[in-house]
């Protein structure tokens, strides 16, 4: 029996209206179904083993009633049909929705801009398109067809997030006439998951942990409205110049692949109390797993978001290695989702002299890149990374790697082409405009049908992943729920995991050992100094203070620190004086004499980008503090790639114009790390220490480095990767027993970094210590020396190089 809500009669509507019956006239009715009016306006159906359903009173859609359960009637014609039946499966209703989709309703599926700003009640947002130019996302969504947002609103209150999501769900069920949801991504928000990246988790060495940390976040993505997350990363990250090192889980092979595995099923996968995999539901996210192939392997370090890095180079004929965690991790999940349910694509060309790797454009335009991902099985959607397909401007800012000729449509088109299902427009809320020029050039090359056929396709993966997540039956959220769910952190165990996660690489005389920690030891903890810096909210004047907050490091020592002095630097804006390097007492001899050690806190060496804009000048990436000139026999005095630029040579019959290969290489060039000051201080420091003052170094790393800057002058060293600074303290203290190992190797000088190979794992000759200590992937101390255990024995082995899974014939 299928009842359109809407015609019944008198007698019906009062049997199938709650608020007209009593509960038990309500049950003899035959109906399984109550719903109910939420304080933030919309209406809740809940039913007798059925979904729950949500939708706005004012939106026109109404409900319908099948065998005593609700439906939502979206598109408001009095018919159950195939997509709102929630009894179907997600592939099902997929293929019937995109079956009724026209091109020009789809490219609002396909495009995918970013907020660029809030109202500070939540009650729109802003778009923003390439020439500055901006409009309410309400617009973009009930007069253009915008069903996709990628929301850069992690600073706004929960509680305006929560109420922006249900202004925005009411406009787009009521203005689409299929009544589609609009579905929100979001980029990781560390925050949610206690403040531990991928990398800190990879330290762990132990997957079922981060899976953990993962599920943290969860209910807090899904409690604001949002269905997808741009995660995780899960780059093999082979090249230890790369700066995004720190968002990947390492250079080996096998554990990045595990740690996808584990990662993407705790964000797709539902369990229930028991620890049951229930699959997709609506507490699932859907996951991106980024960046096919691999974004790693830069020439030289650099990094693909820019001009300079856009080219990913094999001299070890290591492409394959690259793609293992995704083809034997993401696409082959242990839980019951089975495949992670986006892919997106890197920036990065994927160089080769005889483009045996595909054209030389970006992963997003490749259709190489992307059909070899089909090969694998993979039919869910695939994502460009962030505004590829941008108007060319300057040489070294857009993203369209080899593509920089086309327009903005014909670039969407051969993304589309390539494979692609999305683009991801963070800054050109108009650009769907262009996917359907897009279009429009398909249909008029290959014809109607086929290019109809095309669009229904990306269509169809799209929205099985929203069906996949529920959006479809409810996307709206309670509001007081999302800021109750939101001020809920587990911060015991996040601080746990960021423990478990610190490598202790040196304990030299056993400094940091477990004791007696009834009595707080007394450390003295040297003040740093941060320089002045500029940014887009200002300047932040220079300054000194305690590297970790003071109430944290006196739970667990009994602090010694130093004294700022006057400022004596030049006179700011309001005619105040600045700190300098020199503004500082330290401490005294006699203030130290009751330490039993000195306590540092260091950042690993900041990274340049490997090119000067001022000068055009190509430069190496250096991971040593000290200044750096790359001229040992290591470095390549012609680069692997490069653009080809026109070369006009005078012949006596005139100018002769050929195109000649660019050479990248800064060989022979210098550069230093911006951060030098904190070592030249912390060295400045120890060397006026008391002989007999034990030291211990604290260094907070997003990538490798080189250790003999220092290494030798300190007693202990812990490395964390970008956690909390107390992670430190209950290791030093003797509270808890270090158990992180390295997930990266540690390179023995900048001689050994130039010597391996951008594509190869764990190729690297590693720095030993004073100790005899080699700081290789796996290493690690505890209070009993080196770390050998089962986690030591499974991943410590020769790197995979190849992914076990095959193409599907």
């Amino acid at each position: 029996m299928n009842i359109n809500r809407k015609s019944l009669s008198a007698l019906c509507a009062a049997a199938l209206l709650t608020s007209t019956l009593t509960p038990a006239a309500f049950a003899e009715s035959g109906a399984k179904w109550t719903e109910e009016t939420q304080k933030d306006g919309w209406i809740k159906v809940t039913q007798e083993g059925g979904a729950t359903l949500g939708y706005s009173p004012d939106s026109g859609v109404t409900l319908l009633t099948v065998d005593g359960y609700a439906f939502k009637d979206l598109d408001r014609d009095g018919e159950l049909d195939v997509y709102e039946d929630w009894r179907e499966d997600a592939d099902t209703r997929a293929k019937d929705l995109a079956s009724r989709m026209s091109a020009e309703e789809i490219v609002g599926l396909m495009n995918v801009p970013a907020t660029s700003g809030f109202e500070a009640d939540g009650s729109d947002a802003t778009l923003q398109n390439t020439l500055g130019e901006t409009t309410p996302m309400s617009t973009a969504i009930s007069e253009q067809g915008l069903r996709q947002v990628l929301s850069r609103g992690s600073s706004m209150p929960a509680l305006n997030q929560a109420r922006w999501n249900n202004a925005m769900q009411a406009l787009s069920e009521q203005a689409d006439p299929y009544g589609i949801p609009l579905q929100i991504w979001t980029d990781p928000r560390e925050a949610y998951t206690g403040g531990l990246g991928n990398l800190a988790l990879a330290a762990t060495f132990d997957p079922e942990l981060a899976k953990r940390v993962t599920q943290l976040g969860n209910s807090k993505y899904r409690a604001l409205g949002i269905s997808g997350l741009y995660a995780p990363q899960i780059d093999v990250a082979t090249e230890p110049r790369w700066s995004r090192v720190d968002g990947t889980f390492g250079e080996d092979p096998a554990l990045s692949r595990d740690m996808a595995n584990a990662v993407i099923s705790a964000l797709q996968s539902t369990y229930d109390e028991e620890g049951n995999d229930l699959g997709w539901s609506d507490e699932s996210l859907i996951a991106v797993m980024k960046h096919w192939p691999s974004d790693a392997p830069g020439e030289g370090g650099r990094e693909a978001h820019n001009k300079y890095g856009k080219y990913n180079v094999y001299p070890g004929d290591a492409f394959q290695t690259g793609l293992i965690p995704f083809v034997d991790g993401g696409l082959n999940l242990e839980s019951a989702t089975g495949m992670a349910g986006a892919v997106m694509a890197s920036y990065s060309i994927a160089y080769t002299d005889d483009e045996s790797l595909g054209e030389l454009v970006g992963s997003a335009f490749s259709e190489y890149k992307i059909q070899l991902l089909r090969s694998y099985g993979f039919d869910d959607v695939v994502i460009t990374d962030s505004s590829v397909t941008a108007p060319a401007s300057e040489r070294f800012t857009t993203k369209d790697h080899g593509v920089e000729d086309l327009t903005v449509a014909e670039k969407d088109l051969k993304a589309i082409r390539a494979g692609v299902d999305q683009i991801l427009a963070s800054n050109n809320y108009g650009e769907q405009n262009d996917i359907l020029e897009a279009y429009r050039m398909m249909a008029e090359e290959d014809g109607e049908e086929a290019a109809i056929a095309r669009m229904r396709e990306s269509a169809r993966r799209i929205l099985r992943n929203e069906f996949r997540v529920g959006i479809f039956e409810n996307a709206y959220v309670d509001s007081a729920q999302a800021v109750k769910v939101l001020e809920e952190s587990d911060e015991a165990f996040a601080l746990s995991v960021a423990q478990k996660s610190v490598v202790m690489l040196k304990n030299n005389g056993n400094v940091i050992a477990s004791g007696d920690t009834s009595e707080k030891k007394t450390v003295y903890i040297p003040m740093v100094y941060t320089p002045a810096s500029s940014s887009m909210a200002g300047v932040t004047p220079a300054s000194w203070g305690l590297p970790i907050s003071e109430k944290t490091a006196n739970r667990y020592f009994n602090v010694v620190t130093d004294t700022v002095g006057e400022p004596t630097g030049e006179a700011d804006a309001e005619g105040q004086a600045t700190y300098t390097v020199n503004d500082i007492i330290r401490a005294s001899e006699d203030e130290l004499s009751n330490c039993e050690y000195a306590l540092f806190f260091i950042n690993n060496p900041t990274l340049g980008s490997g090119y000067d804009k001022s000068t055009e000048t190509y430069l190496p990436i250096s991971l040593q503090y000290g200044e750096y000139t790359a001229k040992s026999d290591a470095v390549r005095e012609e680069s692997i790639a490069g653009d080809l630029v026109e070369s006009n040579q005078e012949t006596p019959y005139g100018v002769v114009t050929s195109y000649v290969r660019e050479n990248r290489s800064y060989y022979g060039e210098s550069t230093v790390a911006a951060n030098q000051y904190e070592l030249d201080l912390m060295l400045e420091v120890m060397e006026k220490l008391p002989e007999d003052l034990k030291t211990v170094t604290c260094v907070t790393a997003t990538n490798a480095m080189v250790f003999s800057e220092f290494e030798a002058k300190t007693d202990a060293i812990l490395m964390g990767f970008s956690v909390d600074k107390e992670a430190y303290l209950g290791l030093v203290a003797g509270q808890v027993e270090p158990s992180g190992l390295l997930p990266i190797q540690m390179p023995l000088d900048m001689e050994a970094v130039e010597a391996q190979l951008e594509d190869v794992p764990r190729d690297m000759e590693c720095y030993v210590d004073a100790d005899g200590n080699t700081y290789d992937f796996a290493f690690g101390l505890n209070w009993s020396g080196v770390i050998d255990d089962e986690r030591v024995a499974q991943y410590n082995v020769p790197a995979l190089t190849e992914p076990e899974l095959q193409p599907v014939e």
